[in-house]
């Protein structure tokens, strides 16, 4: 396991050219970045990144999303068209450049029966008046029930209770927290917050690798694992399928990977899904 995580560190922080040529663009001069070899243990876990941004970092790698970063993918995946006196604008999804945008959420609500024994979301709509050309929306939910990010502050070392950056879980409150100002927040219900991604900002260059696609070769034989197990997926499996899609990686991509849960929940019947939420926690 710690040689692949080394592979796949190194492959998705490649160290730099030490020059850089006016047709590359702005890029990251992250030389400063260690390989994953190079970083330090924290207990018996190796290659402990915490300290690569300082101590009271509260971002991780979202750090490499830069201006640089961004503004070379604004400038490379987006085409500006010229179509008469107007400026057409087309968006780079996946393979082309269609201007056709494609949304990646799955449905607030799904999985209907959610794992590990959340709580099912709830969606009320509300009629203001009689008429009910007034209408409201109630949302009840566990975040963790279907589609959603991990923040620093969901899953940490349980063996020595903290989160990143050495952060104790005990000195982390839990409950109800009223915030009346937004501008004025407890540090401590602070830390960690994903609204630390929200502010700084998730946007860069997203890079999709179709495994379902490359493993199945494009449908034509079975998916060689079960979506719905824990399966590891080496890094030459990533290797393999972004050649074939002709994906050159850079610092700071956004990667996402399709895997087949999904095509397997709707796929499957009922009675299928339904089992899934007594399913035991594993990683």
């Amino acid at each position: 396991m710690s040689h692949r995580l080394t592979k796949l560190f190194n492959h998705f922080n490649p160290r730099p050219k030490a020059t850089v040529t006016e047709q590359d663009g702005p890029i990251v001069e992250n030389a400063r970045l260690p390989t994953y070899d190079e970083l330090p243990k924290f207990k018996d876990f190796a290659g402990c990144a915490w300290a690569v941004w300082g101590d009271d970092d509260e971002l991780g790698t979202v750090n490499l999303l830069t201006p640089d970063v961004v503004q070379r993918a604004a400038k490379e995946e987006i085409m500006y068209v010229r179509i008469g006196q107007w400026w057409k604008v087309a968006v780079d999804v996946i393979y082309f450049r269609t201007g056709h945008a494609i949304s990646l959420n799955w449905p607030l609500n799904f999985p209907e029966k959610p794992l590990f024994k959340r709580k099912a979301p709830q969606v009320k709509t509300i009629a203001r008046d009689e008429t009910h050309v007034r209408r409201d929306d109630e949302i009840h939910i566990n975040t963790q029930s279907g589609t959603q990010w991990d923040g620093m502050r969901h899953f940490g070392l349980i063996e020595h209770g903290v989160y990143y950056n050495n952060t104790q879980s005990l000195s982390l409150p839990v409950g109800v927290a009223p915030i009346p100002n937004p501008k004025v927040i407890e540090p401590s219900e602070a830390k960690l917050g994903i609204q630390n991604w929200a502010n700084h900002g998730i946007c860069g260059r997203g890079v999709l690798l179709d495994l379902v696609r490359h493993q199945t070769k494009s449908g034509t034989v079975p998916l060689p694992y079960d979506p719905w197990t824990t399966h590891a997926i080496t890094v030459s499996e990533l290797e393999e399928c972004a050649a074939s899609q002709g994906v050159r990686f850079r610092t700071g991509d956004i990667l996402i990977l399709r895997v087949g849960f999904i095509e397997k929940y709707y796929n499957s019947t009922q009675e299928e899904r339904d089992a899934l939420a007594g399913r035991a926690e594993t990683l």
